[in-house]
């Protein structure tokens, strides 16, 4: 099960149903949500708690709530095999995607790294505009190469490791 904690705005916006999170699963399968407005749209990022390895949706309305585990599968495994991971690798991890949980944040420590890449897209999202998909791989992949001072860890690279563990 992947466990996906978001955030009060995100709540409002999507319609999730907040459940509880009694389960001790590792924060590897946990991940973060916001929802930001950038380039006159709608955009969500969702970050991985262990990793910080994330990925921006671009353009999200109301209806991409509905089928969000679709979603959000498809947009990680993109993003994975455009880092050269193994469809092995990423099988693997997908296999734990039985159903997804939606529950309150609760690691500030992930929301600032959530923020931080917020910031970083800012200075890169011109290079991708007028914006047509909305999984941008290669604007995916510039934020996760970049360095997080809290893991001491580069997330593309991290993810790599943990999901070859």
């Amino acid at each position: 099960m992947i466990t996906i904690s978001c955030t009060k705005k995100l709540f409002e916006a999507s319609g999730f149903v907040e459940e509880q999170d009694n389960e001790q699963n590792d924060e590897f399968y946990k991940w973060h949500a916001n929802i930001f407005r950038m380039a006159n749209k709608n955009n969500l990022i969702v970050m991985n708690n262990k990793t910080r390895y994330c990925f921006i949706l671009f353009g999200i309305k109301k209806e991409h709530y509905k089928n969000f585990q679709e979603i959000f599968i498809n947009s990680l495994i993109e993003n994975l095999k455009a880092e050269g991971i193994s469809d092995t690798l990423i099988n693997k991890y997908i296999s734990n995607v039985n159903d997804i949980k939606f529950i309150k944040t609760y690691d500030r420590s992930v929301l600032g790294s959530m923020t931080d890449m917020v910031k970083m897209t800012e200075f890169l999202i011109e290079d991708y505009l007028p914006i047509k998909a909305m999984n941008i791989i290669d604007l995916n992949k510039k934020n996760n190469k970049s360095p997080l001072v809290k893991l001491n860890k580069i997330p593309n690279q991290y993810m790599k490791e943990t999901l070859s563990n």
